[in-house]
């Protein structure tokens, strides 16, 4: 009986160490893997200058919507060769897709809509994204999107929203076009 009770304590004492380091082994793996997959974000300056200058010889400047994430920057723009339709670009891994058309929704006036890219302090966008993060949730917040477009039919004025999630509270932060928080 007394061999029994050694053997059992051995062999869950035996178990528990097995599974504690395996679990350690595939934690380490995964969240090293998943730091190699994500690389450096384009809400830096030195990812998202280059990505814009990019998307602005393929589809103008003249821009509908701008929707910048960690890994790629969507812009709906409308067609340097065919005004009045509107044309989306995605970038990412350093490259901008083929134009593909747009659908258009709504009631107002495309012109109305647009905004020059060129007019939009996004030099300012790792800063912006430090303090919605702060105001959001400090600890545990990260940007998700940043959405830039007129904010039609409240104002006329081009707007940014820093969208912030976090396993606690997520939420959003707006800004002028020259990233001023509102």
């Amino acid at each position: 009986m007394k061999h029994l009770a050694l053997l059992l304590s051995l062999g869950v004492a035996s178990c528990g160490q097995r599974a504690d380091k395996s679990s350690h082994s595939r934690t380490d793996a995964v969240a090293s893997a998943s730091q190699e997959m994500s690389g450096p974000s384009l809400f830096s300056q030195e990812r998202l200058k280059p990505a814009l200058a990019q998307l602005r010889e393929k589809g103008g400047t003249k821009v509908l919507r701008l929707e910048i994430g960690p890994r790629e920057v969507v812009m709906q723009a409308e067609d340097p060769s065919n005004a009045g339709s509107v044309v989306e670009l995605h970038y990412r891994d350093g490259k901008v897709s083929e134009a593909e058309h747009a659908t258009l929704r709504g009631k107002g006036q495309l012109a109305d809509n647009l905004f020059d890219l060129e007019d939009v302090k996004l030099a300012s966008l790792p800063e912006l994204a430090r303090l919605a993060v702060e105001r959001v949730d400090p600890e545990s917040g990260s940007v998700e999107l940043v959405l830039v477009r007129r904010s039609l039919p409240e104002s006329d004025d081009v707007r940014l929203r820093v969208y912030v999630k976090s396993p606690r509270q997520s939420g959003y932060v707006d800004a002028d076009d020259s990233l001023s928080p509102l």
